[in-house]
């Protein structure tokens, strides 16, 4: 091959970046690069909430939903120094909106509540992070998980009310509230109050069930199983499947009262254990005004419970909410002190001036204390009673630095119930077989002489109907009816002759006189003779 023939290559002294070899790796640059910013455009805020435990979350796969819609995915799950889980979430862009001081985040799980079966789907995908929030301003990122699902209290028009009881009366939150066996609102809240001596409730009423809660209405804890025995019939009623689970409550109200109090916004209404409890007859106003006194004794109470009722004049006002004793080494005996809770409202006076308390007090100056007293002379179960100690001194509360002390005074019916329960003991003694048995022996040995004595009662009360069948006897009435009204004309005859010529006659007054009380005889005998007409054997048996 010749030199002409091979081809020259003009070199150039600049550098060529842009050459056909980098184009594919710049175009997949470009392309990464706006998948990125896609990526990161739509990433949305980082969140991270604290729960007590991580309820089987997992890092990577489990979602975060806001009304069952995904929003976001758990990323990460750390281990706190205070036992406590940071689960750090990763939310969509459009939650970022959403992100303020009404969020709320808590773990979904199965559950089964009064308003059925929820979170059923956790059992093929595992739990998830449930979200709730608002529209709002400002921005949050940490946030504290709730160990309960969320309700939205402002969503439903109503109103909240306050109830106190001695116990839960084994009630959760959620039970439902009914009126008239329509539900008609919710159990919010249950705790134990400041000073530990009752049970705090909030229920939340939906409107317009509102205006059927007044100061006359009585809630009370929903029998889950009734029975019923009237009219014949045995009836048995159990409360649904939801009532069972976690109880419910009812209320009625009383709308028709010479009272009409207007119920203030702190008003507490007392949660009876049942219906029949609701219902007994009450007094007072009720609401927050318990106020707690301690009774001092020296008798026996080992028969006095704690929730053992305080009564005064048949009422409860109150009950017992702690009972402490000791041994008096002085006397030998042991003193008690009761702690109990009066309902300081039933000493209200709608015709004077005075408070409560100032009743109270005004009436223990007249001689108002406490005692101890029983009802039962079988079981002797004890309850407080308030009555007025007519023969002691008047007392008066005395102020200490936890509880007034209320004046007391020793039990009257103490000796009476003590030898009610002695005959009790002696009956129970008793050989009442072989009493049967002497009662029995006694009659067969009587039975002669029993029979002799009927068989004559017998005879003689055939001989009256004999008598009184006899022809004679009937004719009695009608012939004496015919005499004494041939009498009475005879008397009228008389007496018309005398009054006629009494201006004559010195001895006409006399006679005129006489004459009368003829007259009323005969009126007397007529009358007697009516009632023979009517009922021959009167003259034996009576009128009876």
């Amino acid at each position: 091959m010749k030199n002409d023939d091979i081809p020259v290559v003009n070199e150039s002294s600049r550098v060529q970046i842009l050459t056909s070899i980098w184009i594919i790796p710049i175009i997949a640059l470009i392309v990464a690069l706006w998948l990125a910013w896609q990526y990161f455009s739509q990433l949305g805020p980082s969140v991270d909430v604290i729960f007590k435990s991580s309820g089987g979350l997992k890092a990577g796969e489990s979602q975060v939903k806001m009304r069952d819609v995904p929003v976001g995915v758990v990323k990460d799950i750390e281990l706190l120094d205070d036992k406590r889980v940071l689960v750090k979430l990763r939310l969509n862009k459009e939650s970022k909106k959403y992100l303020n001081k009404s969020t709320k985040f808590w773990i979904a799980r199965p559950q089964i509540n009064t308003k059925g079966v929820s979170g059923l789907d956790t059992l093929m995908s595992g739990p998830y992070v449930q979200m709730y929030g608002k529209k709002g301003k400002g921005s949050k990122r940490k946030f504290t998980g709730l160990e309960e699902p969320y309700i939205d209290k402002d969503e439903t028009p109503g109103k909240r009310y306050h109830l106190a009881a001695p116990n839960s009366r084994d009630l959760s939150v959620g039970a439902n509230v009914y009126y008239r066996k329509i539900k008609v609102g919710t159990l919010e809240s249950i705790k134990l109050s400041d000073d530990g001596q009752k049970v705090d409730f909030t229920v939340f009423i939906q409107d317009p069930y509102t205006k059927f809660v007044t100061t006359h209405t009585q809630f009370y804890r929903t029998n889950n199983l009734s029975l019923d025995f009237s009219a014949s019939t045995f009836k048995i009623n159990v409360a649904p499947l939801a009532n069972l689970l976690s109880g419910g409550i009812s209320f009625s109200t009383t709308n028709k009262s010479v009272r009409d109090e207007k119920l203030s916004s702190d008003y507490t209404f007392m949660l009876y254990d049942d219906y029949a409890q609701a219902r007994q007859k009450v007094i007072g106003f009720g609401g927050d005004s318990f106020e707690t006194f301690q009774f001092q004794f020296d008798e026996p109470i080992g028969n006095l419970e704690i929730g053992a009722p305080i009564e005064f004049y048949g009422f409860e006002i109150g009950h017992v909410v702690n009972i402490e004793s000791d041994f008096d080494s002085n006397k030998s005996l042991i003193r008690s002190v009761v702690i109990g809770m009066i309902d300081t409202s039933v000493f209200v006076d709608l015709k004077n001036s005075l408070n409560a308390q100032e009743n109270l007090k005004k009436a223990i100056k007249r001689g108002l204390k406490a005692r101890l007293a029983t009802n039962n002379p079988i079981t002797r179960t004890q309850y407080i009673e308030l009555a007025i100690d007519k023969k002691g001194k008047p007392g008066h509360i005395i102020p200490t630095r936890k509880y007034a002390i209320f004046p007391t005074m020793h039990s009257s019916f103490d000796g009476l119930m003590d030898k009610l329960a002695e005959f009790v003991d002696k009956l129970n003694t008793l050989k009442i077989d072989k009493l049967l048995d002497s009662v029995n022996n006694l009659v067969d040995k009587s039975s002669p002489k029993v029979q002799n004595l009927l068989d004559n009662l017998n005879t003689a009360v055939l001989n009256s109907n004999k008598l009184l069948k006899a022809k004679g006897t009937k004719e009695l009435p009608s012939k004496l009816s015919k005499t004494l009204n041939e009498l009475s004309r005879t008397l009228k005859s008389v007496n018309y002759l005398i009054e006629g010529d009494s201006s004559k006659s010195i001895l006409s007054a006399e006679i005129n006189t006489m004459l009368r009380e003829l007259t009323k005889m005969s009126r007397s005998v007529q009358r007697l003779t009516d009632k023979l007409d009517k009922k021959p054997n009167a003259l034996i048996f009576g009128d009876d």
